[in-house]
């Protein structure tokens, strides 16, 4: 026996009209291609910091993930994460440089 399920007809209540009514999505992942527009940074910075994450245990296997052979996603949390760490590691060194 197969469950029909009843849906609610359509109404202006219920239903998405204009553009405006659609709420913002925060993005989870980008493609490394779009990185650099979204941080305003060159494409080799991008692969630089991803690489150097990579190497850092903390970010190990978090900051990317491979969906395919040709397309790897970034989290963007996590790359932002390691952005603030690394800014605090250059301020650490910068303190400890004038002392």
């Amino acid at each position: 026996m197969t469950n029909v399920i009843e849906l609610p007809t359509p109404h202006p209540s219920n239903t998405v009209l204009k553009d405006e009514q659609v709420a913002p999505v925060k993005m989870i992942y980008c493609k490394i291609s779009t990185l650099p527009k979204l941080f305003n940074v060159s494409k080799a910075t991008c692969y630089r910091f991803i690489k150097e994450a990579e190497e850092m245990p903390e970010f190990k296997g978090r900051i990317c993930v491979d969906v395919s052979a040709t397309m790897t996603l970034v989290h963007i949390d996590t790359f932002v994460e390691f952005l603030r760490s690394k800014h605090k590691n250059i301020c650490r060194r910068i303190t400890t440089c004038k002392k």
